[in-house]
């Protein structure tokens, strides 16, 4: 059973102080929080430290604790902002006559997108979850609304006769969005060699292909990153 967890109120609870904070309150808080990601992404979440934070935001050590009660607190309200990029709602123009397999493409060129500017909070997040319950059960919602938002659209193809209905929408959608997502993750945290046009075209016409969705043709065939060109026949 897939279990919806308020990321915000889970991590509101580690913040000291209660009620609306003041302009300059906020701008604080704000300072912190983009300061923190900076040492974060830097040091990493074990090296990280409080006084570090502080520092880079330019305001007293004791500061710190107005406004959050420790660093997971502090890395929770940074992941929070990640969270709010992945799940925001695509609001790039549809073009007449789309496919799903053009809205495919579309999905996993911004999930993409917007994974290469934060791959190195990504890893963190994927590191902390080992050993943390709750941004464990954070890494878990986030995954669970893309994948939900994926089994919505299955349905959508298989009630309008465009995937094969002999599928079952909710493990289809979790199994190819894992595709995706550790693919992702092994291009841009592991730093695995790629070509992003064409690992996401890739991924696309697996998914496709999975669902029973009709495809475009291949484009042309392209090298591996790495590999020896081929030779030309004589």
């Amino acid at each position: 059973m897939e279990v919806d967890i308020d990321v915000k109120f889970v991590f509101a609870l580690c913040v000291p102080g209660t009620g609306e904070l003041t302009p300059r309150g906020e701008r604080t808080r704000a300072a912190l929080v983009t300061a923190a990601r900076k040492i974060f992404e830097r040091d990493g979440f074990l090296g990280a430290r409080i006084t570090d934070i502080a520092e880079a935001a330019n305001v007293a050590h004791g500061t710190f604790y107005t406004y959050f009660g420790d660093k997971e607190s502090i890395f929770g309200a940074v992941i929070e902002s990640l969270q709010d990029d992945f799940l925001a709602p695509d609001r790039s123009p549809r073009v007449d006559g789309e496919t799903p397999y053009d809205q495919i493409l579309r999905a996993n060129r911004r999930y993409y997108d917007t994974y290469v500017k934060r791959a190195k909070l990504m890893g963190l997040l994927e590191h902390v979850a080992t050993f943390n319950d709750d941004f464990r059960a954070l890494r878990r919602e986030v995954r669970h609304r893309i994948v939900a938002r994926s089994e919505r659209a299955i349905r959508r193809w298989q009630d309008a006769g465009f995937a094969d209905s002999t599928i079952d929408a909710h493990y289809a959608a979790n199994a190819l969005g894992s595709m995706v997502d550790r693919s992702v993750y092994v291009w841009l945290v592991l730093g695995e060699p790629h070509d992003p046009d064409v690992a996401i075209e890739m991924l696309t016409r697996l998914w496709a292909n999975a669902l029973g969705l009709a495809t475009p043709p291949p484009a042309a065939r392209h090298r591996a990153p790495g590999a020896p060109r081929a030779r030309a026949r004589r």
